[in-house]
């Protein structure tokens, strides 16, 4: 099912219907897992992160809803991240492979991606431990759902739309405020919120993009784009500090260095790029967007209504 709010529908029954589809395509995955319990896992965290940033979305018509189950599916998600999170280290090392120009950096960066991959599996939770988890995740999925067909979030058009404007007015406020941040600092953290920013900003074109199709795919796209080079992005800073700890993999000297080297000059490359590359997804004003947003759901509501 497409991830999106219908704006034909009544606004409560929109917003259970994308809400409960990707807790139920979560729930699916991490039953069948037809291709592996991990890359299962991976596909249930990718529906969760989508049913947080409806979360957000809807937040001023529903603060404390919003907040507590975020919270819930927040604290589900981490659950089941530690063996994800030493994955991302290897197929960070494996992409840099594929950019590196010379055989010094490829020999050193094959010898750091074997060395990640026997830190994981040293280190991974057992196949028990790991379906005993997913188990109880597909457990709180289902209270999850619960919850939401319980809750009431019936909205008339107008109020709908305005709340649904005042969600994304604040959204891309905060990721221009992200985005200044960058520039003017510049840490590892810095960019992290950059990419949550903008992992939120292409959720929340896609939920609303049946009120304004056309120019909505293309800022979800330019998002997702920029979602992802920060992702590559983040897992190099998350290398860098792997490297450049007690608990760095066992290679000798020369070796870590050419990776780290490796590390930093991607790094800056894909930080140029993010910055260039946000100042355009995130360069309208807050205000006109959000006025566009609130009018264009009013007018496909009342076009369903006849009105």
């Amino acid at each position: 099912m497409a991830f999106t709010l219908d704006p034909e529908k009544p606004f409560d029954t929109a917003v259970k219907k994308a809400a409960v589809s990707q807790l139920e395509d979560a729930i699916k995955a991490l039953k069948k897992q037809p291709r592996g319990l991990d890359e299962a896992i991976h596909d249930a965290r990718k529906k969760f992160k989508r049913v947080r940033g409806l979360l957000r979305l809807i937040r001023p018509a529903a603060k404390d809803f919003s907040r507590q189950e975020n919270a819930r599916i927040r604290d589900m998600a981490a659950g089941l991240s530690g063996g994800r999170d030493a994955t991302a280290l290897i197929e960070c090392a494996a992409y840099l492979r594929g950019l590196v120009p010379d055989g010094t950096r490829d020999m050193a960066l094959s010898r750091l991606e074997t060395a990640l991959r026997e830190r994981r599996d040293s280190a991974a939770v057992s196949d028990a431990a790991l379906k005993k988890k997913a188990k109880e995740a597909i457990h709180i999925c289902r209270d999850a759902i619960a919850a939401i067909e319980e809750a009431d979030f019936s909205e008339d058009p107008s109020a709908a739309a305005k709340r649904l404007g005042k969600a994304w007015k604040k959204e891309l406020a905060n990721a221009q405020v992200a985005l200044m941040t960058v520039q003017a600092e510049g840490g590892d953290d810095d960019f992290h919120e950059l990419r949550k920013k903008s992992q939120t900003y292409w959720m929340f074109s896609a939920l609303l993009s049946p009120a304004w199709p056309s120019a909505l795919k293309a800022k979800r796209n330019d998002a997702k784009a920029l979602a992802d080079l920060l992702g590559h992005e983040h897992d190099l800073s998350m290398l860098l500090q792997l490297l450049d700890s007690p608990d760095a993999p066992g290679l000798d000297a020369g070796t870590l260095a050419t990776c780290k080297d490796a590390a930093l000059e991607t790094r800056a490359q894909l930080r140029r790029r993010a910055i260039k590359n946000a100042r355009k997804t995130f360069g309208d004003e807050p205000d006109v967007e959000a006025r566009i947003i609130r009018t264009l759901w009013k007018k496909r509501v009342r076009a369903h209504d006849g009105e």
